[in-house]
């Protein structure tokens, strides 16, 4: 059997042919390539890179920072952009490609109010809830804090009614599979309101919404044409500085060092760390496997300002998602993430063999839960958990990660037997198997007996259509967002008579499983920036003539996912902000 790989993403294909599209990007047929084992790596070219003096200099290619070069560049700054890559778009190019925009044009043509206090409310609210009061000033938040948040709802919809005026990206409101805009991950808090129609994609040529590729392609067409130089295969290695001022950047290209110097400023917009083993190791709160940020995250920013005084913050930060950890350990570079527990006849389980979180919450509070410490123990006692199925879900699904489609054969990952107490056994003779890469970790004694009684229990409850223990199905979210209708035509769903949608009982063997951990989409802390974007030192004191945006600076919101598109809503938002503060800036000449 062939194996195709994702160009885009990574993603691995088994079948005679590639997907019609990536299941985990959703990048189309042909951008997949057959698959030799080699990881397809590319050889990095830096284009005859000399030294180069620039109005801006932009390092990154993502969301972030060609928000930036194309905000200055349409304002007359002469941009150059570097990217140590080969290819330009960094993880936005895997993404989804949403961005999410409260008070956006296109919610209020739709008739949808968005007023400021209750979007800042439910951000305050989400980011830190330790901290938030909602009679109290800032809502309980530090002045930094509440800048940044403030900062965002004020730009964010500019930014977007900007571009289209640009002619750079036109958007779309996402509508769900019910005819309806969606709701945020969080829209049952209070300070929600259940307020929808804040998440935008870009708009394809036929009018429907794009993912990250469309996004990536977009912005790139605008640059070329509108003169922005691009340069890949140039990693940025330090800042050259004059007077305390960032005045140009010095890189790394295979025909040696260059220098490139900036009239204005330098942005940077250069991702997370999720490939620096060495911060993974010392800033995040527990084992990570794998992910979808590109190879080149490697946190280059958090030591390149970190050496000129930057405050680095939320440095444990990271967007997260289940990660199959088989899936990851296979192909390193590719992505492994679940981001949507698909079906109705499936459940999340422990060691023990009981569940732990409600399946249908969005991925990266899922994906929080791994980090649960057990005292008695001293492990991670959710460190790896299991997510069991049955074939209704596996047949109906059939397509949408981790199921593959009839006829493919059964991705590695996926663990298939005719009874739970089979499946168990195969999952514990997996986790042997993989034992070097997990400490060893084992399923407790009593996890067949536990499987059994946990799906007893939630065949109870899905027949009853009530879940007790995890409130599943209680939300807009669960029933909109994370229960999709299945990818087969034939099947009914929901079936006549369901109470809640969102479960079935796991009754129709044989059944499956997937051994998952803690994956991120990219980590996201690093130098800290204030609402305009600017890089801080230690003092909160901007460093003249430095701006961030993106994975790479400490994020805005901390560690909540607002909604869809929480990611790229406020990575393009403070690199228009940065791109309008640097072409704002006076040109000072500078000879190389």
């Amino acid at each position: 059997m062939k194996k195709w790989r994702c160009t885009v993403c990574g993603y691995i294909h088994e079948g005679d042919d590639p997907p019609e599209s990536c299941p985990q990007c959703g990048a189309p047929r042909e951008k997949f390539e057959l698959y030799t084992g080699h990881g397809g790596a590319r050889k990095d070219s830096a284009q005859g890179v000399g030294d180069l003096t620039a109005d801006v200099v932009v390092v990154g290619s993502g969301a972030a920072a060609f928000s930036a070069a194309i905000t200055a560049r349409s304002m007359s700054s002469d941009v150059l952009m570097i990217e140590k890559a080969s290819r330009v778009g960094g993880t936005t190019l895997r993404s989804g490609g949403g961005y999410w925009i409260p008070n956006n044009h296109l919610q209020k043509a739709a008739g949808y109010s968005d007023g400021k206090d209750d979007a800042v409310r439910y951000m305050a609210r989400f980011s830190f809830p330790n901290l938030y009061n909602p009679k109290a000033d800032r809502y309980g938040l530090t002045p930094q804090q509440f800048d940044l948040i403030n900062s965002f709802y004020d730009n964010c919809s500019e930014m977007v009614e900007y571009f289209e005026k640009i002619d750079a990206v036109h958007s779309v409101m996402d509508i769900g599979w019910n005819g309806k805009a969606q709701v945020d991950y969080a829209d049952h808090l209070p300070e929600n309101k259940g307020i929808r129609g804040r998440i935008l994609f870009s708009k394809r040529s036929d009018g429907k919404k794009g993912y990250g590729v469309n996004l990536i392609e977009l912005f790139e067409e605008w640059s070329k044409k509108n003169g922005i130089r691009i340069v890949t295969g140039c990693r940025a290695t330090d800042l050259i500085m004059e007077e305390g001022r960032a005045v140009g950047v010095e890189a790394a290209s295979p025909e040696g060092k260059v220098r490139l110097l900036a009239r204005q400023g330098v942005m940077f917009g250069t991702g997370g760390y999720s490939h620096n083993a060495d911060l993974m190791q010392n800033f995040q709160p527990g084992p990570i496997y794998g992910g979808c940020s590109v190879p080149t995250n490697t946190g280059d920013f958090i030591l390149i300002a970190g050496r000129r005084g930057a405050k680095i913050g939320n440095a444990h930060g990271a967007w997260r998602s289940d990660s199959a950890i088989e899936l990851y350990l296979e192909n390193p570079d590719g992505m492994s993430n679940i981001f949507f527990m698909s079906g109705d006849s499936m459940i999340l389980v422990d060691k023990y063999g009981k569940r732990y979180v409600d399946e249908k919450r969005n991925y990266n509070d899922r994906g929080r839960m791994h980090f649960e410490w057990d005292a008695q123990d001293a492990e991670y006692k959710n460190m790896l958990t299991f997510l069991v199925s049955d074939e209704r879900t596996a047949s109906m699904w059939q397509g949408q990660m981790p199921y593959p489609r009839k006829g493919d054969p059964l991705p590695g990952y996926l663990i298939k037997a005719d009874d739970l107490d089979a499946l168990a056994d195969r999952i514990s003779e997996r986790l042997r198997k993989i034992g070097g890469s997990t400490g060893n970790f084992s399923l407790a004694p009593s996890f067949k007996e536990g499987l059994k009684e946990t799906v007893e229990k939630f065949n109870i409850y899905a027949a009853e259509g009530r879940d007790p223990e995890f409130r599943r199905g209680d939300f807009d979210y669960d029933r909109e967002w994370a229960s999709s209708p299945p990818s087969d035509p034939e099947a009914e769903w929901p079936e006549k008579g369901s109470k809640n949608h969102t479960m079935h009982p796991i009754e129709r063997p044989p059944y499956y499983a997937v051994i998952l951990g803690s994956g991120t989409l990219d980590t996201n802390g690093g130098p800290v920036i204030d609402g305009k974007a600017r890089v801080l030192d230690w003092n909160e004191k901007p460093i003249d003539g430095l701006y961030g945006a993106g994975n790479c600076i400490a994020s805005p919101t901390s560690d909540a996912y607002w909604g869809g598109g929480s990611t790229i809503g406020p990575a393009m938002t403070f690199g228009y902000i940065a791109g309008k503060q640097l072409a704002a800036r006076d040109k000072i000449e500078r000879g190389v």
